[in-house]
């Protein structure tokens, strides 16, 4: 957990920070994604997930002292970055999103055609002169 000792200034860098870090994790996502390495980047995925619970953490703490507090110029300033940064997450998350999803539909294909030469090879064997169930070679 945060701690209540962090000034708002503290958590709105602190949040920027957990944000930087989710970029270059959806950009570093992005680009394994246009190399067709979808393994690498679901566990890049997997890490953006720490990533989002801190930054629920700090929103938690900023909702909490909302009601507390007047923000000051320094305070607003950093809130236009912190909003700039979750665009630009935002954005990235769509286009991996994408990506993720033609890759899994790319398996799927892959997996079904695997899937039927599989059942051809089978149905052949059985239909053809070589079975022990038809009786003869």
């Amino acid at each position: 957990m945060i701690s209540s000792k962090q000034t708002t200034k503290q958590l709105l860098q602190k949040k920027i920070q957990y944000l930087d870090s989710l970029i270059a994790n959806l950009k570093r996502e992005e680009e394994l994604l246009s190399y067709r390495d979808a393994d690498t980047a679901v566990k890049l995925e997997f890490k953006n997930e720490t990533f989002v619970r801190k930054l629920e953490e700090v929103d938690r703490e900023l909702w909490e002292r909302q009601e507390m507090e007047v923000y000051s110029e320094d305070e607003i300033a950093i809130s236009e970055t912190v909003f700039e940064r979750l665009d630009a997450a935002r954005n990235l998350q769509e286009k991996v999103q994408e990506l993720l999803v033609f890759e899994m539909n790319e398996s799927k294909k892959e997996y079904w055609e695997f899937s039927i030469k599989r059942r051809l090879k089978s149905h052949l064997m059985q239909s053809s002169g070589l079975s022990w169930t038809k009786n003869y070679c």
